[in-house]
């Protein structure tokens, strides 16, 4: 890799950030810490906590971001860095912001149905 390859150091840089930002869900979500990123990911999907797409997403992220890990792999290009950043963006969404939505619009709905 050159440095003055701005792009394509960018997105190598991205892709190990994705898979990081995506171990630390796992570790977040009860996945055994200190275990590889496969097996944390196969944990969550054998507790139920992810969805079998989920976990196939996860798995995609985790090869490109492995590839972005170590100087010997292939070189991320940016479609790959940003088709993870895109696929965990959804996996947050799931994972995070969809729950919290609907446990907000639980706890209005419980309180309007106490006012009656």
């Amino acid at each position: 890799m050159r440095l003055n390859n701005v792009s394509a150091f960018k997105s190598r840089a991205s892709a190990t950030m994705i898979r990081r930002a995506l171990q630390n869900t796992c570790i977040d979500k009860g996945a055994t810490k200190g275990s590889k990123l496969l097996d944390q990911i196969n944990e969550l999907a054998q507790k139920g906590v992810i969805t079998s797409d989920i976990k196939e997403w996860a798995t995609v992220t985790r090869w490109i971001g492995n590839d972005a890990a170590h100087p010997e792999s292939p070189e991320v290009e940016i479609e790959e860095a940003e088709s993870i950043i895109a696929l965990t963006e959804q996996l947050l969404n799931v994972i995070y912001i969809s729950p919290a939505i609907a446990e907000e619009r639980k706890k209005i709905r419980n309180q309007k149905t106490k006012k009656l």
